[in-house]
């Protein structure tokens, strides 16, 4: 679409006078009927953001409470990790300012929530945690924290917890698990998911097959309740009832080649399953070219569109309200809008430093995106900007917005 502007200083008086008054009518029509002047894209995505209390502190998973209007933030001390200190932040979801800090017993690295938004659950990561706990959104108090996870029979080492999704028709939390078995060379990773009570956090045990190899990414449809692993290349398809893998999709033919899928979204009702890849290093050669969103048909699982969004495609959400799928590009320092029928690249939205896990408000209104901070290439956690503290953005998708908030 070609957008023309109007020199004013080019056009006659009378003429400009005319135009002025007729502009003063419309805006006039439109505040007598309640409505407010369309937002450009340029001022739809405008941003706020706060930060961690202390520079020490990491962000990781983010989950929007309906019921609280916060937006929950996982943190680690990312220094002393001796210590083992985690917080979960609450942040005000439109002001975001920061409502609670609250001490976690563990690492606090991954978030879920129930469908009603009653409970959070916190994922306590690495060898020495390995935890879950359940926390109440209104006042970040633990309910329970779950004994250590131990995975019968072999005796995993460099064990962490990663997504966790939470399924209302089973009452029962899915956990997404890595961990070597091995010694020496022959060390190899195994990938899991752990089903543990919604309630005791009692450990159930796995859905077979899961993970069949590589894998990382984890999510829940809303719709079927089904959850979708993805991994190197496959997307599996599980009935939580059963705990069975209903549907495997080979990911061997797509273009470019998949070996690192890391996000994973699925939207039932248009008939798709979007994924991220996350391939690209900051020394690589191929800049990214790999690095993007997938798009699959959801009944066939074959491959209908790839948009490279940018070097270290992380994460993805999906908002249907808008029909746009965003993309937080790790390296590439940037958030991705993708449009949904077109699957063109819209805009690129700077988070200047590392953008990584996101959220998105219950209205489909606003995006959350945690900005890691400091670290240098080579992702050492000991190597960061001293005094510069990790945030959580907010940037808005209010295509309806009044426009005194445009500008914020």
């Amino acid at each position: 679409m070609t957008t023309h502007h109007l020199s004013s200083h080019r056009l006659s008086n009378p003429l400009k006078g005319a135009l002025t008054a007729g502009l003063a009518c419309l805006l006039a029509l439109s505040s007598a009927f309640g409505a407010s002047p369309p937002v450009s894209d340029k001022d739809r995505f405008w941003m706020r953001t706060n930060y961690l209390q202390e520079p020490e502190e990491g962000v990781y998973e983010l989950q929007f409470n309906a019921p609280t209007g916060a937006v929950f933030g996982a943190a680690i001390d990312r220094v002393r990790r001796g210590e083992n200190r985690g917080y979960l932040y609450a942040f005000d979801g439109e002001t975001m300012q920061i409502k609670g800090r609250y001490e976690m017993p563990y690492r606090a690295f991954s978030l879920a929530q129930d469908g009603a938004g009653k409970w959070l659950y916190v994922g306590h990561t690495q060898a020495a945690s390995l935890r879950v706990s359940r926390v109440s959104p209104q006042d970040g108090k633990v309910a329970v924290t779950s004994e250590r996870l131990h995975v019968e029979p072999s005796a995993p080492q460099d064990e962490h917890l990663r997504h966790m999704v939470y399924n209302d028709r089973t009452g029962e939390l899915f956990v997404a698990y890595i961990g070597k078995v091995g010694e020496g060379e022959s060390r190899q990773s195994v990938y899991r998911l752990l089903v543990l009570d919604g309630q005791t956090l009692q450990l159930k045990g796995e859905v077979e097959g899961a993970f069949p190899s590589v894998g990382y990414a984890l999510t829940l449809d809303p719709v079927s309740q089904h959850l979708y692993t993805a991994g190197r290349d496959y997307i599996n398809e599980i009935d939580p009832v059963s705990r069975q893998v209903i549907r495997h999709i080979s990911l061997d033919q797509t273009q470019p080649r998949i070996n690192n899928l890391v996000g994973l979204a699925v939207d039932a009702q248009g008939g798709r399953i979007f994924a991220s890849q996350f391939i690209h290093q900051p020394d690589d050669e191929n800049e990214g070219e790999q690095d993007g969103l997938y798009v699959f048909d959801l009944k066939t699982g074959a491959q209908t569109a790839f948009v490279p969004t940018g070097e270290g495609a992380v994460t993805l959400a999906y908002n249907r309200k808008h029909d746009e799928i965003y993309v937080s590009n790790f390296f590439g320092g940037t958030i991705g809008v993708v449009d949904g029928k077109t699957y063109q690249l819209t805009k690129r939205i700077p988070g200047h430093v590392f953008p990584n896990m996101m959220a998105q408000s219950a209205d489909g209104d606003a995006l959350y995106v945690g900005l890691k901070q400091g670290f240098s290439k080579q992702w050492n956690p000991e190597e960061f900007v001293e005094g510069a503290r990790e945030q959580v953005l907010r940037i808005s998708l209010d295509r309806d917005q009044p426009a005194a908030a445009v500008g914020h």
